[in-house]
């Protein structure tokens, strides 16, 4: 007999499938909710210097720090498993190579000194972000439904790094 806390209805609430695409649904929209008010207080508003060198080293904190940090575990946990498969293929490899972007983006962000390139940068990275999480909803989890769906055992590979994005 199966332990209770291994039961669960596919399709269900319980589904291991929906709850992880739940998680990855509200960690996209916590990360885009701290994002957004760092990008918008350093261009949006007329700071004075001291007031836009620390909204800069917030941002470039929060940019550096956790979204890095998601950039890397969705590489990890949803890029790597199916980087192989022919379904998903040039799909991982277009978000590898965004991924890609958007870590250039951040290190630009952290030598930048001119607050008219910090600002372009900053909403650069928003921008990017923004679709970035969006095609990773409406495409990739779908596409990884239909995996689970068809019982398609997923490779769990390597990181692999796309080329640089100029």
């Amino acid at each position: 007999m199966t332990p209770t806390s291994e039961v669960f209805i596919q399709a269900g609430e319980s589904d291991p499938a929906i709850q992880a695409r739940a998680g990855i649904r509200t960690a996209s929209q916590r990360l885009l909710a701290g994002l957004r008010p760092k990008v918008a207080l350093l261009t949006e508003l007329e700071l004075s210097t001291d007031a836009r060198e620390t909204a800069l080293a917030t941002l470039t904190d929060f940019c550096t720090g956790p979204v890095r940090r998601h950039l890397n575990a969705t590489d990890q946990a949803l890029y790597a498993p199916t980087a192989e498969s022919p379904e998903t293929r040039l799909l991982i490899r277009a978000l590898r190579t965004a991924a890609t972007a958007l870590e250039q983006d951040i290190d630009a962000l952290t030598r930048t000194d001119d607050p008219h390139r910090a600002k372009a940068t900053a909403q650069r990275i928003e921008a990017r972000l923004t679709t970035h999480l969006a095609v990773e909803q409406t495409v990739l989890l779908p596409a990884l439904d239909s995996f689970t769906e068809a019982g398609v055992q997923l490779d769990h590979g390597e990181r692999r790094t796309a080329s640089p994005v100029t």
